[in-house]
This record gives structure tokens, C-alpha cells and sequence, in this order.
């Protein structure tokens, strides 16, 4: 049974637009318009900007499996893996999609018998277009209304979740799913404090906020003076809705060099401490610099990422 993809965009989680294209497959757009185009200053911003990091396909169904399509476009990085949850049961993950001419798909059998609610997790660190959705023949399909709370998250390459091995596995995922909430991921690798991407994203439906940014920031020497206007302005606008903010500052940074990340951090500090309704969570908290919890010189692993989950968990306000 092949579910109509566009008849209900309720059957889309992370996303701000839902854009049909020419051939009639909706682009899952989680930036909007303006983000879009606060992001478009490279080809780099870019493709970053349009992967489908954090988005998902949240439906209820009494088939024993399904079959998913997409048709891979643009990539960060080379992680092809999507994850299937049922509710009640371990997080599946489909290492290795079958190719289908320039198309990748997934088979998955899907555990426990009734209707089970199915949480589907595209590719995050890539640009795709879902073409299709199989169901067993007569299976029950329906969308999930969205009742629980949405985390907003602003932040660089480790917050979108370069480079786990699925997207599952991203601290930002691993926490919403802990606390039951529902997300919103604008992250984008190689971004840096910036408030017109705060003052956009204040425009969207959220319920709080987790901004994470600062080593692209000491990397680059964009200066302290630039620092602190910018976290000024992101928690000046995201604060001005009342809503709880979280700030969480830079992990250690093991190509650090002879850069001084510290300066940064006390500076996003120093700001944050003007706004009381703002949390502030230190990442040099969160994991150490020792080389196991990185898959490079600056980006978290799988174990890395499910250490810092495990700080979040502890430490976030509670919705």
C-alpha cells in the first residue's frame, strides 16, 4: 500500500515548509525562507542548510513493515543511515540503503503486533526528497497530532551531528526523545554566533530554546567584541519570548592549537549572565578532551555525543 506523501503534512516532524516541486514531491524544508537565506552565503552553508538533519515521519500503523524511498541529493558527510523506532522497542537502523537506480531504499519489518506509533529518521547529514512510503496491503495509516513540547536547537556541526554514524545517535535526537519532546533542529556545520538567525528563528513555533556555537567562532578570530554583540543579540530576541533559553557553551576542542577557545567561552558567559531567563551549561562538562569521545580533531563520536545526552539529561530545564 503506497501512502500519498503529500496528502497530510502532519506526517512530517523537524521541518518549517513543506515546498512541492515540479514533479510533485515535497521538498522537507526545516529552514525557513529567511533562514534559507541567512545560510546561502556559500555552497558549503548551503547544502549544510538543506540536509535533513532532525527531520522525521511520525505516523500510526498495524503493518509488520515498511518501505522507504528517497532520492539522495547534496551531502555533508557520507552517512547514508536512517533509523526507524517503534514505539516500546530499540531504534533500528538501516545501515546500508538498497540502491534503486539514483535512488536509496530501505525494507524494515517493524516488531510488536496492533497499532504502533512509527517514528522514522530521514539521513541528517544530507540533502534528499522522500519519493515514497509502503505500507502492507489494508494496513491502518494515520498521522499523529503533535501535542508535546518543541526544543528549538541553534548551533554548528557538533549540534547537527557531524559525524554519528546515525542520526539516532546525535546528542540533540538522543535528548528529544528522552524527554518526549518534539524538535526542531537548525543547526548548520560551520555557523557562528549570529543574531539574525536567533531574530528568524524567533518567528517559528517553539517551546524552548538550546544555542550551541562557538568554536567555528574562536576558529575563524572573529573577535571577542563581535562574540559578545552577537550572543547579545541571539539572547536578546530568543529571551524576548518568555520562553526558557539555554546556552551551552563550546566542548573541549582537542585542535584547539594555540587558539584561545577559553576566551570565547568566557565571553558567551559574561553575556549570558545579563539575561536571567537564560541557563547556562558549560560543555567542558559535558565529556573530556580525550581522544575517545572524538572522531577527528573537533567533532564528537557516537560516544562523545551519547555522553553529552547523558549530561543534558541531568542538567536541562525541564518542560
Amino acid at each position: 500500500m503506497q501512502i500519498d506523501l503529500t496528502a497530510d503534512v502532519g506526517l512530517y516532524r523537524g521541518v518549517t515548509q513543506c515546498l512541492p516541486e515540479a514533479d510533485g514531491v515535497l521538498e522537507l524544508a526545516r529552514m525557513s525562507a529567511r533562514l534559507k537565506e541567512l545560510y546561502s552565503t556559500t555552497e558549503a552553508a548551503n547544502i549544510r542548510a538543506c540536509c535533513a538533519t532532525g527531520v522525521r515521519l511520525l505516523f500510526e500503523t498495524d503493518s509488520p513493515r515498511l518501505r522507504l524511498c528517497w532520492r539522495p541529493l547534496r551531502f555533508a558527510r557520507e552517512v547514508h543511515t536512517c533509523d526507524v523506532e517503534v514505539e516500546g522497542y530499540p531504534v533500528l537502523t538501516a545501515l546500508a540503503p538498497e540502491p534503486v537506480g539514483e535512488n536509496c531504499c530501505i525494507r524494515v519489518e517493524l516488531p510488536g503486533q496492533g497499532v504502533r506509533r512509527v517514528t522514522v529518521y530521514l539521513p541528517h547529514l544530507r540533502e534528499l526528497r522522500v519519493l515514497s512510503l509502503e505500507l502492507a496491503d489494508q494496513a491502518v495509516f494515520r498521522t499523529v497530532a503533535e501535542t508535546r513540547p518543541r526544543l528549538l536547537l541553534l548551533g554548528d556541526s557538533v549540534l547537527q551531528g557531524m559525524t554519528t554514524t546515525s542520526p539516532s545517535k546525535a546528542y540533540a535526537t538522543a535528548v528529544a526523545r528522552s524527554f518526549n519532546l518534539d524538535y526542531l533542529n537548525l543547526a548548520v556545520g560551520g555557523a557562528v554566533m549570529n543574531g539574525e538567525v536567533a531574530e528568524a528563528a524567533v518567528e517559528l513555533p517553539w517551546d524552548m530554546a538550546l544555542v550551541a556555537f562557538g568554536v567555528n567562532d574562536c576558529n575563524r578570530g572573529v573577535g571577542l567584541d563581535v562574540e559578545a554583540r552577537q550572543t547579545e543579540k541571539t539572547l536578546r530576541a530568543l529571551t524576548s519570548t518568555g520562553r526558557p533559553v539555554v546556552l551551552f557553551t563550546p566542548l573541549p576542542w582537542p585542535g584547539q592549537g594555540d587558539k584561545n577557545l577559553g576566551e570565547y567561552i568566557a565571553c558567551q558567559k559574561k553575556v549570558a549572565a545579563q539575561f536571567p531567563g537564560v541557563t547556562v551549561l558549560d560543555g567542558y562538562d559535558a565529556i573530556t578532551i580525550d581522544q575517545e569521545n572524538f572522531i577527528d580533531t573537533c567533532h564528537p563520536n557516537d560516544l562523545g555525543n551519547s555522553r553529552i545526552a547523558e549530561f543534558l539529561l541531568k542538567t536541562l530545564p525541564r518542560l
